[in-house]
């Protein structure tokens, strides 16, 4: 068992090192999108035409309202991309921590049953008779 528990921390020890390599994250999601300009004799006004773009969306929650920035291609993009990266592999190894965590939590000895023997109760079985 002591191997089992040391192996565990090792391994929770792995998790919080990615972690602190991580870097700057954002939450959040960025969309691809491809729209038609609505010009009726530009060549996206046809049914095969996938429309204009690709444009990109960054989105998150902020206040219990959507926030939205729009964005083109480049760096400003490649750096949204990578925080909102850096946090789904900050979700990621927290579910993986936490699992970690739990089975250490299993795997450590109880401090009470190590010190003293298992109390009985000396009550008697009995329920008590209703006062009158």
């Amino acid at each position: 068992m002591p191997d089992a528990l040391a192996s565990l921390e090792a391994r929770r020890e792995e998790i919080l090192s990615q972690m602190a390599q991580l870097g700057d994250m954002r939450k959040g999601s960025i969309t691809e999108a491809f729209r038609p300009c609505g010009k009726p004799t530009c060549a996206c006004y046809g049914a095969d035409h996938p429309g204009h773009g690709p444009y990109y969306a960054f989105t998150r929650k902020v206040a219990g309202k959507t926030s939205t920035v729009q964005l083109r291609p480049g760096a400003r993009l490649d750096k949204f991309q990578r925080e909102v990266e850096a946090y789904r592999r900050f979700r990621a190894l927290s579910e993986k921590l936490i699992e970690v965590s739990e089975a250490i939590c299993e795997a450590r000895p109880d401090p009470d049953q190590r010190s003293a023997p298992k109390k009985t109760s000396r009550r008697s079985s009995r329920g008590r008779s209703p006062k009158r």
